[in-house]
Order: structure tokens, then sequence, then C-alpha cells
């Protein structure tokens, strides 16, 4: 049987394998031509901006579009894979997993999130197959400007300076590979992320480093006018080992970049 990734353009689309793979957008979608019955199919589009005007956006495309989607597939598949967000946790601060309690500082779109969340696992009978994956922090080259890494990858591939935020805090940050790996093999929900937390500046100018340009040269920090968050808690992913280590990390980002210069 083929899979099916609804959501082409998305991060983690291009991380997918190619074989016996499928990939269609998630707009317009000509539900006449898919009779086909799928192994897997995988939600990967979502509005995930964080600065929208328009607040019902969020609610249109993370909930009632996502759900048309879910319950038309839910029965010509044999799991219904969706992405939900670890930010459903961020008031917390240190390890979490799916046994604490959602706590998050509301904003449109986690609300969103939260919706359709909510809708799946209180309708599980429904929803068996079903399968929500909740992944911490990640980033490629396929992230756009609005954000952080969007702007960091750009700069470094193009050679151009930018202006960001505070980075000085902590994160779990994971790769795109990782989160795709872990979906393709899941059989329940899951939270994905490391187990470990990295120093995003760290990060950023290892980053830099390898590709030898100096990070004064190219990063303006403007703490006033580019934080993408109000409120920094330092969370992560419960676990007793690393899953997804610093340099698995490091080497991944840098093996996207490279593939743009």
């Amino acid at each position: 049987m083929r899979n099916l990734v609804i959501g082409n353009t998305s991060q983690l689309s291009h991380y997918f394998p190619k074989e016996n793979f499928d990939f269609i957008s998630s707009r317009n979608i000509n539900y006449n031509s898919l009779n086909e019955n799928y192994d897997k199919v995988f939600l990967c589009f979502g509005e995930s901006r964080k600065f929208l005007e328009d607040k019902n956006t969020y609610d249109d495309i993370n909930f009632f579009l996502t759900l048309k989607i879910i319950d038309f597939f839910k029965d010509r598949a044999n799991k219904v894979i969706i992405y939900s967000t670890c930010e459903l946790w961020n008031q917390y601060s240190g390890p979490v997993d799916l046994k604490k309690e959602i706590k998050f500082f509301n904003t449109s779109y986690l609300s969103s999130k939260f919706k359709i969340t909510d809708y799946i696992l209180k309708n599980n009978e429904i929803y068996r197959n079903v399968l929500i994956m909740f992944p911490f922090n990640f980033n490629s080259i396929y992230r756009n400007e609005n954000f952080l890494f969007g702007k960091i990858f750009n700069s470094i591939i193009n050679k151009q300076p930018t202006q960001i935020g505070n980075t000085y805090f902590y994160r779990d940050i994971i790769h795109p590979k990782l989160v795709v790996k872990t979906s393709l093999i899941a059989e329940k929900h899951q939270l994905i992320g490391s187990g470990r937390m990295i120093f995003v500046n760290d990060f950023i100018k290892d980053l830099y480093h390898h590709f030898n340009l100096r990070y004064d040269n190219y990063i303006t920090e403007n703490f006033d006018r580019f934080n993408e968050y109000e409120k920094n808690n330092e969370y992560y992913l419960k676990s007793d080992k690393c899953l997804f280590t610093y340099k698995e990390l490091l080497n991944y980002t840098i093996e996207d970049i490279e593939s743009k210069l």
C-alpha cells in the first residue's frame, strides 16, 4: 500500500521517503481523485505563523480543515498521523511527558492546536487510528524568514546580515529527520524530542563558525523587536537517555545548509 503526505511544501514533507509515497497540497484537495486506500496518511500542513492579524485563520486551517481531512481519510487509511506541538506544555519548566496536564500560555495559534488535539483525544473511539505527534522545536532550510532559524539559515546561505531577538535560553531542539523517522514507526500518540536541552545562542554561533563566518559580523541582536516568545520557560522531553544528540543536530543542519550553497 502507498502512503500519502498532505502539505507538499511543509518543512517535514522534504524529509519523507519518496518511494511508495504520494505528496499533495492541502489547498483545494480533489477528494474525488483520492479513491485509493492508504497505509498511512501524514497531515504535515498547518498555519504556524504567529503574528497573523486574522485570528480565525488558525482555526480555519488547524482545526476545521484538519478535521475535514481526518474525517475523509480515517476510514481509508490504516493510520492518520497529525502534528500538534510541544508548546501545549509551555507553562512548565523542566521535563514534560504526555502524563502531564496540558498547560499553555494562550495564543490564537496554540488555541487552534489545542482544539484539534483535544477533539481527537476526547473522541478516541471514533479516531482510534489517528495518532498525534507533539514535536519539540525543529527547524530546517525550508523554514521561512518570519522565524528565527529561517533568518539564520538565509543569513548563512546568502552571507547576509540579519537581526534577531534574544537567543540566550535553552530549548529541546531536534531536526525534521527525527520527527519523520519517529512518525513513520509510531504506534501511539507521542512527544518527539531529544530529552536534553541546548543553549540556542551556542547552536547559532556553532553554525556560523562552521561556515567560517563571524557571528558579530552577521548578527545584530535587537531584543526589543524580534523576540518570538514573551515567556521562555525551559522545558524538555522527559527521558532517562538522550534520544537525539547535539552532534546529530549540528551535522544534519550543516548538511541542509550545504545543500543550498
